[in-house]
């Protein structure tokens, strides 16, 4: 995902390879910045592809990518845990969730707070996703936390309050992941959560970020922040009637503050679809 969306890491590689097309990634090019840098495997370019179809990739190797490119300390912990198979990070591909379904049953909990960050990157495609989250347990013995997300391409991390559990499809367009809790929370007891997700779009999502309530929420703040190389033309703030074949309720013009962002707080929200919408 890195190596292939736009930005400073895909702008490095990009050099030796000028006619690459916004989809491609040319490994010839790859293999030419780690030898730049130093890298001297005999076969870079089969490190290269075995790196990037997740085949195989050493230690040692991962490291030269991440010098290579000047991987954010962020982003290489994160292939770090990949590597090392932590719990806390997890990636999500289509293949995974070929044959792995789940139906969503009613909600075990309230969430008492809620605040989602929307990033969107120089393509203006949705970069990544951040939340942090309370919940409070309505049952016994609550022990994981249901995420839900409209894309089988992306990257799962939990920060805080919990690991990366099942992954699954929930049906044909939904698919989810269970962050199982540090431990089960008993009737009436909170939690705090954070987990960051990374996208990996492979054809453009619509120009929205929606938040579907079930239930009842309460202190919800939703922020998009825009791309100062991808701006919209307008942003609404609106309301949905559902989540597939939506219909817009309501919506109000919103403007863009200083730092190309539009936020949202609501005291409750309940059983609806609230977000932003916008065109370019």
């Amino acid at each position: 995902m890195l190596l292939a969306r736009p930005g400073e890491p895909r702008s490095v590689w990009e050099k030796h390879a000028p006619d690459a097309g916004p989809a491609d990634i040319d490994a010839a090019a790859i293999a030419e910045v780690l030898r730049r840098r130093g890298a001297d495997d005999a076969d870079l370019i089969g490190v290269v592809r075995g790196a990037l179809d997740g085949t195989t990739l050493s230690p040692m190797a991962l490291e030269d990518f991440i010098d290579a490119f000047e991987l954010s300390p962020r982003h290489a912990q994160r292939l770090r845990d990949l590597l090392g198979g932590s719990d806390s990070v997890a990636v999500i591909t289509g293949d995974a969730l070929a044959d792995l379904h789940r139906q969503s049953g009613p909600p075990r909990h309230d969430t008492l707070a809620l605040h989602e960050m929307h990033t969107l990157g120089p393509d203006g495609l949705p970069a990544e996703h951040q939340t942090i989250q309370v919940i409070k347990s309505t049952v016994d013995s609550l022990d994981a936390y249901p995420y839900r997300f409209d894309t089988d391409q992306l990257v799962v991390e939990v920060v805080r309050g919990g690991r990366v559990g099942d992954i699954y499809r929930v049906n044909e367009g939904l698919f989810g992941v269970d962050i199982l809790l540090d431990r089960p929370l008993g009737l009436g007891e909170t939690t705090l959560m954070h987990y960051r997700t990374t996208f990996g779009y492979r054809t453009p999502p619509p120009p929205e970020f929606r938040r579907g309530v079930l239930g009842t929420m309460r202190d919800v703040t939703l922020w998009v922040k825009f791309h100062p190389d991808r701006l919209p033309a307008r942003v609404w703030l609106g309301r949905w009637d559902r989540l597939d074949h939506a219909n817009v309720i309501d919506q109000q013009l919103v403007e863009l503050d200083g730092e190309f962002s539009v936020q949202a707080r609501y005291d409750v929200v309940e059983d609806t679809i609230v977000g932003f919408r916008w065109s370019w």
